[in-house]
C-alpha cells in the first residue's frame, strides 16, 4: 500500500506547517485542511485499490486512519476552544480549562474499556472491530463525513480517532493550566546538554517508539519539548534530523553509546 503516509511523514508535515503561520487559529486550520486532504486520498485508495488482506486492512483501521482522524479531531478541539475563548488572560481560564478537562476526561472514561483495550495492544476483537464485512455487528455513529462512508469505516475506527484526538485535546488542555497555574519556584538544577543535537534528538525518537511515556500515547513533538526544556537545547527540525540520522552509516550511534556505558559500569562493579 505505497499510497499510505508514515506518522513520522504526517507529523513532519503538521509541524511545519505550524510553523508557517504566526496566527495559532490560521495554523489550525491549515492543518485540519492538510489532515482532511490526506483523509480523502485515503478513501479514494482504498474504494479503488481495497486491500492485500485483511491484516492490512486491520492495521489501516485500528491504526493508520484513526491517527490521523484523530488529529484532524484533536486540531478541531483546539481550535474550537482558541475562537470560544480569544485572548483569555492565563491567570483567569482556570475555571474554563477546568470544565474542558472534566468533558474531555468524561468522554475518555465512559470509553475506557476500548482505551484499556489499544493500551494492552489486544487483538482478541480486531476482526469484529477492525474489518467492514463486520461493521453492521456493532455501531458507534461518527461525527464526520469520513465515517459515513461504508467502504472507509468499520465500527470502530470512528472510536479510536475520537479517544486519539481527546486524549491530543487533553494535553493541550493541560499544558495550558500549567501556564496559567502559579506554581511555586522550585530550584531547578542547570542542566547543559554538552552531547550533539543529533543524539538528543536520537534519544527523543527512541523514547516514543519505545512507547514507554505515557503508555505510548505520548506524542513524538511533547516528548521532544521536554528535551528540549529539561537540556534547554533547540532541537530545531527534529524531523529533518531523524531522516539523517536514518541514512547514516551507524543510525543507532548514541543509542549504541549508552548501551556500551551501562554494561561498562556494570561489568566494573563486578571487578
Amino acid at each position: 500500500m505505497d499510497w499510505l503516509r508514515s506518522q513520522e511523514e504526517i507529523e513532519s508535515e503538521l509541524h511545519h506547517i505550524e510553523r508557517s503561520f504566526l496566527s495559532t487559529i490560521v495554523s489550525y486550520d491549515k492543518v485540519i485542511s492538510h489532515c482532511q486532504h490526506i483523509l480523502e486520498e485515503y478513501r479514494i485508495a482504498v474504494v479503488s485499490k481495497g486491500f492485500p488482506d485483511e491484516a492490512s486492512e486491520i492495521q489501516f483501521f485500528k491504526k493508520d486512519k484513526p491517527y490521523l482522524f484523530g488529529l484532524l479531531l484533536q486540531y478541531t478541539h483546539q481550535l474550537s476552544f482558541e475562537l470560544d475563548f480569544p485572548n483569555i488572560p492565563y491567570a483567569g481560564n482556570d475555571d474554563i480549562v477546568n470544565k474542558k478537562i472534566e468533558e474531555v476526561t468524561a468522554f475518555l472514561s465512559s470509553h475506557k474499556d476500548m482505551v484499556l483495550y489499544l493500551e494492552l495492544q489486544s487483538k482478541t476483537f480486531d476482526s469484529q472491530f477492525f474489518l467492514r464485512k463486520n461493521r453492521g455487528l456493532f455501531t458507534y455513529p461518527g461525527r464526520h463525513d469520513h465515517s459515513f462512508d461504508s467502504e472507509f469505516c468499520t465500527s470502530h475506527d470512528g472510536l479510536i480517532a475520537n479517544i486519539v484526538g481527546y486524549q491530543g485535546f487533553l494535553q493541550f488542555l493541560q499544558q495550558k493550566l500549567s501556564i496559567s497555574m502559579p506554581f511555586p519556584k522550585i530550584p531547578f538544577p542547570n542542566i547543559n546538554w554538552t552531547g550533539s543535537k543529533i543524539a538528543l534528538t536520537e534519544l527523543g525518537f527512541a523514547l516514543f517508539y519505545s512507547g514507554a511515556v505515557n503508555h505510548g500515547n505520548a506524542s513524538l513533538k511533547s516528548i521532544i519539548q521536554l528535551l528540549e526544556q529539561v537540556t534547554g537545547t533547540d532541537l530545531g527540525d527534529y524531523h529533518h534530523t531523524a531522516i539523517r540520522i536514518r541514512n547514516r552509516s551507524h543510525p543507532t550511534k548514541f543509542m549504541d553509546k549508552l548501551k556500551i556505558s551501562l554494561q561498562n559500569w556494570m561489568a566494573n562493579l563486578d571487578e
